[in-house]
């Protein structure tokens, strides 16, 4: 009976249990590349160079302690300033527009068991301005 207890107690305090995340993203400088969630204050006309799309599941191995470890965890930030904005000057294009980001955090588990890199999915259309 003792056990059973103990185990509803676990079970609860682990369906109970939330979490929150946040990430504050900065974008590159404008005179590098210009980056907006909207088509803003686009001068027009512009040229639509073509649509950008990059997408990555971050890596955590999934086992008590182990887990913890952050292999390749999904940053927004850094898939932003380095990976769109870089894409975005080899296509040929100098801006960003109507940018969509769906991320999902990276997240522990129960010390380390369950644990996920998280994932970052962003899309945009590259112009020249």
């Amino acid at each position: 009976m003792r056990t059973l207890l103990s185990f509803c107690l676990l079970c609860g305090f682990l369906l109970l249990s939330g979490c929150a995340s946040f990430q504050q993203v900065k974008f590159p400088p404008p005179d590098e590349v210009f980056i907006t969630t909207g088509d803003g204050d686009i001068t027009k006309p512009y040229e639509p160079i073509g649509q950008l799309i990059y997408a990555k599941k971050g890596v955590r191995i999934g086992l008590p302690l182990i887990g913890l470890i952050p292999i390749s965890d999904a940053v927004v930030g850094k898939a932003i300033n380095e990976i769109i904005a870089n894409e975005a000057r080899a296509m040929g294009g100098n801006a960003v527009i109507n940018l969509d980001i769906k991320w999902t955090s990276p997240r522990n588990g129960l010390l380390g068991l369950g644990a996920d890199g998280g994932a970052v999915f962003i899309q945009g259309t590259v112009i020249k301005r």
